[in-house]
C-alpha cells in the first residue's frame, strides 16, 4: 500500500491497527545519499571512526522513502499475513512551512540508483508525508500558541513604512467610530512585513473590539463583541490542537513503532536506524555507546537478517551472497521446504511480483519474509532442552545409582527401580498344537454413515425392481411430482443426524503451531546484535557494556 500526503491521515488508524495486531515489523529506507566522504571506510576502520562517518551522513542526508511491513501468524493455515506500506516522506509541515529550515545534501550515485529503479521524485516532493522531530514540534507549538493568543513580539517600524502605518491607524479609528460605516474595512498590504504591522497595531489599540484576518492582498478587519471574541478564541484553540497533532506527520508512526515494543527487523539495519533516528527522533549521540542506548531505548528488540544469515549454525554454508537479493534466493531453495508461506493481505497486493525491487515497501516485505523462513529453519534444528528430573530420579542419583530413564519420563510411576534378589523368570512351556475352536458368530457390522451428497444421490437413483410375481398389482395413481429442491430439503430435515456436519468435529482441524518463538534460546541469542559492514569488528552489540 502506497502512503502519500493525500491519504496519510486517512490511513493512519489502519497503519496503527496493523502494528498493534502484528507479531513483528520489518523496515527499510531509501536515502538521498550515504557517504559524505566516499571510500573513507576500510577494513582497518575502527568502530568509533565508522560511527562518526555514519553520524555525519545521517545528519546531512535525508530519508526520502520508508517501508514498513507487519507480519501476523495465521494459525488456521500456518502462514504469515503481511501488510507492507511504502511511504514517501518530505521535510515540511502540512501547510508547507518548514520550521526546522532543513537543508540537506544529495549524492549523485544515490539519486542515479533511485532513478534507475523508477523512483518517483515528483511524488516525493509534491506528495511526501510531512514530519517533525519532538524538539521541532515543541518550537512549532510555542510559535503557534503565541500567535493564537496574540502574544507575538512587537517588531520595529522602519522609516519607509512609518507614514503608511500612521495613515492605516487613522483610517481604522475613523471607521470604528463611525455609526454609518460598514461592519468591516479592508487594508491593502504589499508584503508580509506590512501585514505583520497591521496585526500588531490592531492588537495594541483594539484587542477586544476588532478582529484582523489576513486574506489575498489585504487585511480584513471586523468589529466583534466579547461573546464572539470568546467563541472565536475557543475555535482557535481547537484549530491549534488539531494543527499541532497533524504537524507530527510520519513521526507519529515512529512513535507507534517505539511504543508497541515489538521486534523490529531489517537488513543491514544499523544504517537505516541511524537515518531514521536522526530524522524523526533527534540528533544522534556523539559516541557509539550513546548510539547503542538510543537504539535500545527506542526499539527494545532489533534483529538483522544479515547478521543472522552468517551467524546461525543452521544456516552455515547456505548463503553465498549476503545481500538482500542473495538471501531472498537462499530462502527459496530446497533447504527451506516446509517453512511457512507469507501471504500479502488483500489490500496489499502491490508486491506479488519482483518488479518493484528496491522500493522501500518491497524491501521491507522481503526482509520480513526472509527472517521468518530463516528463523523457522533455525527452530527445526534447535536441540530441545532435556526434561527436568523427577523426584524419584533425583533420589536414585543421590543414592549413587545411574539407571536409565524410562520412556515415559513425565509419569513418575513409570520409573521403577530393580528389586533386590529378584528371582529369575521361569521359562515358558514349549508351545503345543493349537486346538481348533468354533468360529465366533458373525457380529453385525455397524451401519455405514453416508454423507449428505450420498443420501441425495441414493434418493434420486431409481430403485431396483423386485422379481416379477404371478399376481399383477393394481395400478396406483401417479405419484405427485416433487421438485428437486423439496427432496433435498426433506432429506436435510429427516437425515440431519446423518449429515457430514455431525461427524466433522473442530478437533479434526487443529490449529497450526507457530514455527518459532521469539523467546526461544536460538532466537534470543540473535537479537540486538547488528551487522557492521567493511570493518574488522564485524558487528555491534546493543546490550553490551
Amino acid at each position: 500500500m502506497e502512503i502519500v500526503r493525500e491519504n496519510f491521515q486517512r490511513e493512519l488508524p489502519y497503519i496503527k491497527e496493523a502494528i498493534e495486531e502484528c507479531e513483528f515489523i520489518a523496515i527499510d529506507a531509501e536515502f538521498s545519499g550515504l557517504h559524505t566522504e566516499p571510500n573513507r571506510r576500510t577494513q582497518n576502520t575502527t568502530l568509533e571512526e565508522g560511527y562518526e562517518d555514519l553520524r555525519n551522513s545521517a545528519s546531512k542526508f535525508l530519508t526520502i522513502q520508508i517501508g514498513i511491513s507487519t507480519f501476523k501468524f495465521d494459525p488456521s493455515n500456518g502462514s504469515y499475513l503481511a501488510k507492507p506500506f511504502n511511504v514517501f516522506v518530505f521535510p515540511t509541515t502540512l501547510t508547507g512551512y518548514s520550521p526546522q529550515g532543513r537543508c540537506f545534501l544529495t549524492e549523485a550515485s544515490s539519486l542515479d540508483f533511485l532513478a534507475k529503479n523508477r523512483f518517483d521524485f515528483n511524488k516525493w516532493v509534491y506528495q511526501g508525508v510531512h514530519y517533525m522531530t519532538k524538539d521541532e514540534e515543541e518550537v512549532y507549538k510555542r510559535e503557534r500558541t503565541k500567535a493564537v493568543n496574540n502574544e507575538m513580539d512587537n517588531i520595529a517600524v522602519d522609516a519607509a513604512n512609518t507614514m503608511w502605518l500612521q495613515d492605516v491607524i487613522k483610517r481604522v479609528g475613523e471607521w470604528k467610530n463611525s455609526k454609518q460605516a460598514l461592519n468591516f474595512i479592508n487594508i491593502q498590504t504589499n508584503n508580509a512585513y506590512q501585514r505583520r504591522l497591521v496585526y500588531q497595531e490592531v492588537r495594541r489599540y483594539w484587542p477586544t473590539e476588532l478582529n484582523a484576518r489576513g486574506q489575498a492582498g489585504h487585511i480584513h478587519i471586523t468589529k466583534i463583541t466579547e461573546k464572539e471574541l470568546e467563541m472565536q478564541q475557543q475555535q482557535r484553540q481547537s484549530d491549534l490542537q488539531r494543527d499541532i497533532e497533524s504537524s507530527r506527520g510520519f513521526r507519529e508512526v515512529i512513535d507507534i513503532l517505539s511504543a508497541c515494543k515489538k521486534p523490529i527487523v531489517g537488513h543491514n539495519i544499523v544504517v537505516d536506524l541511524a537515518y531514521i533516528l536522526a530524522q524523526f527522533v533527534g540528533p544522534l549521540p556523539p559516541t557509539v555507546e550513546g548510539y547503542k542506548k538510543m537504539i535500545h531505548k527506542t526499539f527494545p528488540t532489533v534483529m538483522d537478517t544479515k547478521y543472522v544469515s552468517y551467524t546461525a549454525s543452521a544456516l552455515k554454508g547456505l548463503a553465498f551472497d549476503s545481500s538482500l537479493g542473495g538471501l531472498e534466493n537462499m530462502v527459496g531453495t530446497i533447504n527451506f521446504m516446509g517453512c511457512p508461506r507469507i501471504i500479502p493481505h488483500y489490500r496489499h497486493q502491490r508486491y506479488l511480483s519482483r518488479d518493484l525491487a528496491h522500493e522501500a515497501g518491497y524491501d521491507a516485505y522481503i526482509t520480513g519474509s526472509i527472517m521468518i523462513r530463516m528463523l523457522a529453519l533455525i527452530a527445526k534444528n534447535e536441540v530441545p532442552l532435556p526434561a527436568p528430573l523427577t523426584k524419584i530420579e533425583i533420589e536414585v542419583r543421590k543414592n549413587g545409582k545411574n539407571e536409565k530413564r524410562p520412556n515415559s519420563s513425565k509419569d513418575p510411576k513409570a520409573f521403577k527401580t530393580p528389586k533386590k534378589n529378584a528371582e529369575p523368570k521361569k521359562a515358558s512351556p514349549p508351545p503345543t498344537a493349537p486346538v481348533a475352536t468354533p468360529a465366533p458368530a458373525p457380529v453385525p457390522a455397524a451401519p455405514k454413515k453416508f454423507s449428505y451428497a450420498d443420501i441425495v444421490h441414493r434418493q434420486r437413483a431409481p430403485a431396483v425392481a423386485p422379481a416379477p410375481t404371478v399376481v399383477v398389482p393394481t395400478p396406483l395413481p401417479p405419484a405427485p411430482v416433487v421438485e428437486e429442491e423439496e427432496v433435498e430439503d426433506e432429506m436435510e430435515e429427516s437425515e440431519s443426524s446423518e449429515s457430514d456436519y455431525d461427524y466433522i468435529q473442530e478437533s479434526d482441524f487443529p490449529a497450526h503451531e507457530k514455527p518459532f518463538s521469539w523467546q526461544s534460546p536460538s532466537v534470543t541469542t540473535l537479537q540486538n546484535v547488528l551487522h557492521w559492514g567493511r570493518s574488522s569488528h564485524g558487528c555491534i552489540n546493543l546490550v553490551s557494556s
